[in-house]
């Protein structure tokens, strides 16, 4: 049952000053989930019902958070009330990440102990309690806090990746890689005159040719579009993958009590033996991997995969064994991530408590030009990652 009374909470989150008495609508939201929550437990209690009152505790704080994200404490007022509104505003925001995490915490006890947790729910759970304490931080996501780690985007050669994807309505995404590919086809193939199916169109052909000229880095949306075209005529391009909300929970790794990796069935992740496992770590710190073979009609799998070509903390490759994470790498390409990133990641699973003992970090770094690969251990890597590495290759 949760510790939050409901006249507690609105004392810690209430107005000390006479002028401005009214709770606003936003923080009433939450007053009526919590009123609704002990008004079900101080009844005829229902599991099914107290559920249900839980999760709208979960929804109204995150609702509330997310709708104050970024927003400055030192807020100007019509009054001459600052102090006291930064004062209140930082009161409220700790009450509710609090509030929420602790109906989240409440959540996973009642359906664990029900016999009714699923896949799903544990996913979304984990999820929560990594919203919550980033939303609950006060800090924009990409800023350093506690809970905050800067994020990196997707490299500007695949920008138009996510832009396709919000152009069709999130019902399709042109594969960067696919138009690095058939970039790189047509232009070696044009230079050596080889037999390339390109549209009938003259029109079409004209601007092929002129996209090919083009550098990667520089293509439009119009340039994807085009080049995206002659892949799917000569099979180097197609669709890639991008993961809903609610189809991304299934890839979730969580870090269990005894520091080893599961997934949302509660099963120790063992990644396949011979095929490349990617990973990516959202904006949330939440953690999600999979095998890179594409799902359904698409025809790629990668990193932006995951989060929907939304920024990440890092991405890459791990291999885990059992649950024992083995190595983890920064190799992507499509987000480039730095020391930092790859860094970063690490430090959010050390603090969930992941066991590094037997965990080999294999960073990537360009140097004059020529990638090379920095090997460190894990636990070295956490402490310093501009040591000095135990291998170069």
């Amino acid at each position: 049952m949760l510790n939050t009374q409901y006249q507690a909470f609105k004392t810690a989150t209430d107005k000390s000053y006479a002028m401005l008495r009214a709770r606003g609508s936003n923080i009433r939201a939450v007053d009526t989930a919590l009123k609704a929550y002990w008004k079900e437990m101080n009844g005829t209690a229902n599991s099914t019902r107290e559920i249900a009152r839980l999760n709208d505790i979960v929804i109204a704080c995150k609702d509330w958070l997310k709708l104050k994200r970024g927003k400055s404490e030192f807020r100007t007022t019509t009054f001459t009330h600052t102090e006291e509104v930064r004062t209140l505003f930082i009161a409220r925001r700790t009450a509710i990440a609090n509030l929420g995490t602790e109906a989240v915490r409440e959540l996973y006890a009642r359906l664990q102990a029900l016999g009714i947790m699923t896949a799903d729910l544990r996913g979304r759970l984990h999820f929560d309690k990594h919203k919550l304490a980033v939303l609950g931080s006060g800090v924009q996501l990409g800023a350093r806090a506690p809970n905050v780690r800067p994020l990196q985007p997707m490299g500007a050669d695949y920008q138009n990746e996510r832009l396709s994807y919000l152009t069709s309505n999130k019902t399709q995404a042109i594969s960067g890689s696919g138009v690095h590919a058939t970039h790189d086809y047509l232009t070696k193939g044009l230079a050596a005159n080889q037999a390339i199916s390109l549209p009938r169109d003259r029109t079409r052909r004209d601007q092929a040719i002129a996209v090919a000229a083009k550098d990667v880095h520089n293509l439009t949306l119009d340039d994807f579009q085009i080049l995206d075209e002659i892949g799917r005529l000569n099979m180097t391009s197609g669709d890639v993958n991008y993961l809903n909300k609610s189809e991304r929970l299934q890839y979730i790794a969580m870090v269990g009590p005894d520091g080893a990796l599961y997934d949302s069935n509660d099963q120790k992740i063992t990644t396949h033996q011979f095929k490349v496992t990617a990973y990516a770590m959202d904006s949330y710190g939440t953690l999600f991997t999979k095998d890179a073979d594409p799902l359904g009609d698409a025809m790629f799998f990668n990193h932006s995969s995951f989060n929907a070509g939304k920024d990440v903390i890092s991405a890459g490759t791990l291999v885990i064994r059992d649950g024992v994470l083995r190595t983890i790498d920064n190799n992507s390409g499509h987000y480039k991530p730095t020391r930092d990133n790859l860094h970063n990641c690490l430090d959010v699973l050390a603090s969930e408590g992941l066991n590094l003992a037997w965990a080999i970090v294999n960073l990537y770094v360009w140097v004059d030009g020529v990638k090379q690969e920095h090997r460190y251990y894990a636990s070295e890597f956490l402490r310093n990652p501009n040591g000095r590495p135990s291998r170069i290759t």
